[in-house]
């Protein structure tokens, strides 16, 4: 059985991991939110306006009553900035799996930080909560993101064809996992 915690405060060397509020809104939309780089590969478009960046950490705020909801802002110790968000999520309680995702604006990228966010996430999930598997998937165009999986020690296993509809289009993923037995 799975140790549910929900999304509780962790730590890292150079981050905070924690549940957003709204007063993250300001730095979400300038640093992520807004801009059609980092949203290149993800499943939604930018935000054009910060009213839809405050509407979608309203819904998450309200999904932190749920003690299996994980969503943490990626906050960086040494400025209080919030630079990106990680999750666990297509959580499978009878198998003990779950998906990670993980988004960070264009100006930190290459720095370790989204590593770093990823190892001390994993380590939770399957330290803490007790997960057997953790899955990851990406645009097959994102390598960068295949680099931060491979650093965190998780193995590529597939390659999706035609899986995930963006703008009418089914794109390409590639899917990676690390069991807790190899972590």
């Amino acid at each position: 059985m799975l140790n549910h915690t929900g999304t509780k405060l962790t730590e890292t060397d150079r981050l905070i991991l924690r549940r957003f509020t709204i007063n993250d809104a300001q730095d979400m939309f300038n640093n992520w939110a807004s801009d059609k780089n980092v949203a290149k590969y993800l499943s939604w478009k930018p935000h054009h306006g910060i009213h839809e960046t405050r509407d979608i950490i309203n819904s998450w705020i309200k999904n932190y009553d749920s003690n299996e909801y994980y969503l943490w802002a990626i906050e960086l110790k040494d400025s209080n900035k919030v630079i990106g968000s990680i999750n666990l999520l297509h959580i499978d309680n009878k198998n003990k799996c779950c998906d990670i995702g993980y988004c960070i604006g264009r100006d930190y990228w290459n720095k370790g930080i989204v590593t770093e966010a990823t190892k001390g996430t994993i380590k939770l999930a399957f330290l803490e909560i007790g997960f057997e598997q953790i899955c990851a998937r990406h645009h097959i165009d994102n390598i960068a993101s295949g680099k931060v999986l491979i650093k965190c020690g998780l193995t590529p296993e597939a390659e999706l064809r035609k899986i995930v509809t963006k703008k009418g289009i089914l794109e390409d993923r590639k899917c990676y996992a690390i069991l807790k037995k190899d972590y």
